[in-house]
């Protein structure tokens, strides 16, 4: 992996994104960050390093897109976490699933948290790895333009990282 490079993975929805990242991680060393699996039909926050769970739905009414309804403590949580892996550089790789229409086009989410990685991506010694939603990756790489961009749709994220032996 080059220095300065972000790398993209991007797909349809459903297709097993998280599910080949949940893979990869688990084989890999020196990464931190967020996956986004679907638990007992709730989608939740998991740290890759220890495998807990944050819910990122919730009951209340704190966000609303669409049919979801996510919970803004949760995402402060997610972003307070990841500026402090990015921060201190004890990751190589710093691993954030997923990016989408909340943050392109509400500048919600973890819109903010993009805006402050961009700010220290030059200085900063850990790469990222963003997932991004098929619909907006276009859209996303023109709003934040980190540069050195790599993107990876699923079957070559997978020939490069999981079955590269």
């Amino acid at each position: 992996m080059n220095d300065n490079q972000v790398y993209i993975l991007s797909d349809e929805k459903g297709i097993g994104k998280t599910t080949a990242l949940q893979e990869w991680t688990k084989k890999s060393n020196n990464l931190s960050g967020f996956l986004s699996p679907i638990v007992k039909g709730k989608r939740q926050f998991q740290n890759i390093e220890t495998g807990f769970l944050i819910p990122m739905e919730t009951d209340a009414k704190d966000l609303i897109v669409g049919k979801y309804a996510f919970d803004l403590k949760s995402f402060k949580t997610i972003e307070e976490l990841i500026l402090s892996y990015y921060k201190s550089s004890k990751s190589e790789l710093i691993i954030l699933d997923e990016i989408g229409p909340l943050e392109i086009y509400k500048d919600q989410g973890f819109h903010n948290l993009l805006l402050q990685l961009k700010a220290e991506y030059a200085t900063n010694k850990s790469k990222l790895f963003f997932v991004v939603r098929a619909s907006v990756l276009n859209d996303f790489i023109t709003k934040y333009n980190f540069k050195n961009e790599v993107v990876f749709n699923l079957k070559e994220f997978k020939a490069k990282f999981i079955n590269h032996k």
